[in-house]
């Protein structure tokens, strides 16, 4: 079954390719703009300057504001379903004909643009932005290469069993529903069959397909993520030789190297779309005879030229033609390389820089203690963290805890509420970690205190369960304040009238807004800092954050790549599970002399293979 579909991607590949390369281009520089723009719109209509979870629902409840919103969908719906559709068009006629026209594409585009206007087709919004791109498939479309679960989430569910059981349940249920679902656009794009039938339709044909397109689906990972590894070994070895022979040329090898690294990308995942495309075709075909009722649209099916030879097919075109299009690729694989190179050498440039993003430890370090216990912040003051991030939450009797969750069930065991808990009662109970900590939970003042001991300055979170007594926040000014504990550390919060009225209550305190959900820009507020979660971070969001004079802190970072990414961004200050490695970085790029280093986080940050 792969022989034809290798074959199709063989024959007029470099058709497949500038078809690929010209939707991205059209997705990242035409769409994504005019998506940008319409979304800056929605904000416009409801008032707003920027989005969280205090103000989306604003946008749900001004008409202007959603209706410009379900416009939006349907803008992005239309692009992406239109893009995959026409690639495995183009797939289908190379598979019968051996060659497709811009024409032919064309006139496929006319016929599926009523189409898409169909109600059923909304049911594709569904497959194109939730379960393809969380099923790590969001490399087919600029739209929506950035979708995935939140860190944040992920990161959460895996601190217990019960919830790491949870995330790997939906794990596979992504991965059952993305392969039973894999005919969903070729029998929407080949057949007059609408988008919620296209469901129904192929979760019967993949029934008895099930395993071979694992199989298929598997190689082409396997195959982009070898790639990969081969590609940033061979862009940085030129790089590693100018450092230690000719520094003076390593910004312009490193350049080239990103240049090189970015269109050789570009190409796998190009040719990965392309076997994605061919295999699910081959499928389809296979399948068909299962759906009597089933009829293509374009007569690719079961036409002449699906009954010849991959051989026949590739003699009818002549050799000529083939080799004009490998030159013709080749020498634009040649021009991209050197102009991106131009474009490269002051990013490398940028990226020489030592960075000062603080580490901070988020609820402590949890390796060496429960989080939000006196062992988790020893243990951080151990590792070196510049902070430790820390929850306080208020008890029944209007006292205050560290604590983050608003039930204990999650650590102790016990379905208890901290609002129906007293401090004596809640500081008697014993929490634990996977890792085989146990401790009592700290009250404020003991945890305070022992910070204080350790010269440990502390990122305080203002936690609401949503059962506190009137005045909090000036209640908790007053009781650190009472420690001698107020002016030492600083502040941030989800809720923004708790931050607002903090500033209010002391204008000198360093506070700072959570944004659980970030878009486009920062809200009006008077913050001093702006707290991201690494999942909606942009350079653009850090830059409109600058631009007012405000500061911006990413969580909850943990893995390498992307602690490198926000200490090469110079973001003030990264928090993280995980404060030794992320210190280890910081140290490691500080003291790094040439550019491999930096080109080799250029290429993980830039460089998209899977």
């Amino acid at each position: 079954m792969l022989n034809s579909a290798k074959w199709q991607i063989g024959h007029s590949g470099w058709r497949m390719f500038a078809l690929f390369l010209g939707f991205q281009t059209v997705a990242t520089f035409v769409a994504l703009p005019v998506i940008g723009w319409m979304f800056r719109g929605v904000l416009s209509s409801a008032g707003l300057h920027g989005v969280d979870m205090n103000t989306v629902g604003a946008i749900l409840t001004v008409p202007a504001s959603l209706a410009m919103f379900m416009a939006l969908i349907v803008v992005a719906m239309m692009v992406m379903s239109l893009q995959l559709a026409l690639l495995l068009l183009a797939t289908a006629r190379l598979r019968s004909m051996g060659t497709f026209t811009l024409r032919e594409l064309s006139a496929d585009a006319a016929r599926l643009l009523p189409k898409l206007f169909r109600p059923g087709s909304l049911a594709l919004l569904l497959y194109l932005f939730v379960i393809l791109p969380l099923s790590q498939f969001g490399f087919l479309s600029a739209l929506t290469r950035t979708i995935s679960i939140p860190n944040f989430i992920s990161g959460e569910l895996v601190k217990t069993m019960p919830g790491l059981l949870g995330l790997l349940v939906l794990l596979l249920l992504l991965f059952i529903l993305n392969v039973r679902l894999a005919l969903v656009l070729p029998i929407f794009a080949l057949t007059e069959t609408s988008g919620f039938q296209a469901y129904r339709v192929s979760w019967r044909l993949t029934r008895r397909a099930f395993f071979p397109l694992v199989a298929a689906l598997a190689s082409v990972f396997a195959a982009a993520n070898i790639t990969g590894f081969v590609l940033i070994v061979a862009s940085t070895l030129p790089t590693l030789a100018s450092d230690a022979m000719a520094p003076g040329l390593s910004p312009v090898v490193a350049a080239v190297g990103l240049g090189m690294a970015e269109v050789v990308g570009l190409l796998t995942v190009g040719f990965a779309v392309a076997a994605m495309c061919a295999a699910l075709l081959e499928f389809f075909h296979r399948v068909l005879a299962l759906a009597p009722g089933l009829t293509a649209v374009i007569d690719l099916a079961r036409g002449a030229g699906a009954q010849a030879t991959p051989a026949k097919r590739g003699r009818s075109h002549g050799a000529p033609t083939n080799r004009r299009g490998t030159m013709a690729v080749t020498a634009l694989i040649a021009f991209a390389i050197a102009a991106l190179a131009i474009v490269n050498v002051p990013v490398m440039e940028k990226l020489q820089v030592t960075p000062s993003t603080l580490v901070v430890a988020h609820r402590g370090f949890v390796d060496g203690g429960v989080e939000n216990t006196i062992g988790a912040l020893e243990a951080a003051a151990g590792a070196g963290a510049d902070l430790v991030e820390m929850d306080v939450m208020e008890t029944k009797d209007a006292q205050f805890v560290v604590m983050h969750d608003a039930n204990l069930q999650r650590l102790s065991g016990s379905n208890l509420n901290v609002a129906d808990l007293t401090l004596a009662e809640i500081t008697a109970i014993e929490v634990r970690d996977g890792l085989g900590h146990g401790e009592l939970v700290p009250s404020l003042q003991d945890y305070l205190s022992r910070a204080k001991e350790l010269q440990m300055p502390l990122l305080v979170e203002i936690k609401l369960h949503g059962q506190e007594a009137p005045n909090l926040v000036p209640r908790l000014v007053a009781e650190m304040e009472s420690l001698d504990a107020f002016s030492n550390n600083i502040f941030h919060s989800l809720s923004l009238p708790s931050v607002e009225e903090l500033k209010r209550l002391r204008p000198s305190a360093y506070a700072g807004y959570i944004m659980a959900l970030a878009g486009v820009a920062v809200p009006e507020t008077t913050a001093d800092f702006i707290v991201v979660e690494e999942w909606s971070y942009s350079t653009d969001l850090r830059d409109d954050a600058w631009s007012k004079g405000k500061e911006l802190y990413v969580w909850t970072v943990n893995s390498e790549v992307g602690q490198r990414q926000m200490l090469r961004d110079e973001v003030n200050a990264l928090v993280t599970d995980h404060p030794d490695t992320a210190l280890t970085h910081r140290e490691g790029i500080g003291a790094e002399r040439g550019l491999s280093g930096n080109l080799r986080d250029a290429i993980k940050r830039f460089v998209t293979v899977f």
